[in-house]
């Protein structure tokens, strides 16, 4: 049994995916705040402009929604209208991605402290900017979608800006990796750091990728149906949410039990110490990792400025 979807559906599944990773986004944002209140100001401040950006993004997606689903319902081409689309999607989704990827330009400066692998990323970050900029003229001149899709010129600059983005989210995850194993020095706690690092760089970078790459296969596929709304609807949240990942993964969650003491639901041993409170759930504190030779060095200022 094969499941049609309409034009609707790929409008409203794109927005509430949009809503849901919004949401996710603000609680990130919450907890570094919460848990790095000494980090620098330009940090914060970045972190500042990304959360205004997709508020904004959000905003004028739901804006866009709301007016096509209720004011012009009886619109035949409802669904084919641009309205803000050529804000919300192409150029918004190009700045916030040109942010976090010049935030993985400056760890991989800090790490390579190589001219050639900064310049790399650097270009590809500007060249996935300006053919963004482009993308969103050209679809404010479109009007209609079916019109977008239909010249060759929006279509070769849309694989250019994809193409650019995704080219720069391999070249930023590949530089990552190699450097990080290069820093590996073998004791334990250096060594459980870099895998985690890694492995979180490889996480961050193939949700990126594939988001990128996915708008890009969908956009070309024969007849462009509407598939791809869905993904270019929540791909400006994955970068944001991969960066603040990124910023977070500094932090431990760690209970204020003492390591040997016993558990207050424990009632055969009587609990000692004011930390232990009956009845009651124990706190959560955030604290950083304990520092060892790699965080003193390098790693430690790849999320700070």
């Amino acid at each position: 049994m094969s499941i049609h979807l309409t034009p609707l559906s790929h409008k409203l599944l794109g927005i509430t995916a949009n809503w849901m990773l919004f949401g996710t986004l603000w609680v990130q944002v919450y907890l570094y705040y919460v848990a790095f209140p000494k980090d620098t100001r330009i940090l914060k401040w970045i972190v500042f402009i990304l959360l205004v950006l997709e508020t904004t993004q959000t905003a004028t997606m739901t804006h866009d929604a709301i007016q096509a689903l209720i004011i012009e319902c009886t619109d035949p081409n409802v669904f084919n209208v641009i309205r803000k689309v050529w804000f919300s999607i192409p150029l918004l989704t190009g700045l916030i991605a040109c942010i976090t990827q010049g935030f993985y330009c400056y760890r991989i400066a800090v790490l390579t402290r190589s001219k050639y692998a900064v310049t790399l990323t650097s270009m590809l970050t500007l060249g996935h900017l300006a053919a963004s900029i482009a993308v969103a003229i050209q679809t404010k001149r479109a009007i209609l979608l079916t019109r977008l899709l239909s010249q060759k010129r929006s279509l070769v600059t849309i694989g250019m800006s994809g193409g650019c983005s995704l080219a720069c989210d391999i070249v930023i995850s590949a530089i990552m990796t190699h450097q990080l194993k290069k820093r590996d020095t073998g004791f334990e706690n250096t060594h459980r750091i870099i895998v985690r690092l890694i492995r979180l760089t490889i996480e961050t970078g193939c949700i990126t990728a594939l988001s990128t790459g996915s708008v890009l296969v969908l956009v070309y596929l024969p007849g462009h149906p509407p598939y791809y709304q869905l993904t270019a609807s929540i791909s400006a949240k994955t970068y944001s949410n991969a960066m603040m990942a990124v910023l977070n993964s500094r932090v431990k969650v760690v209970s204020n039990i003492g390591a040997y003491g016993a558990p207050w639901w424990n009632e055969s041993v009587q609990p000692n110490g004011s930390n232990y409170l009956a009845g009651k759930a124990q706190d959560i504190l955030f604290r950083k990792d304990s520092e060892t030779g790699i965080e003193r060095s390098n790693m430690d200022r790849c999320g700070t400025f």
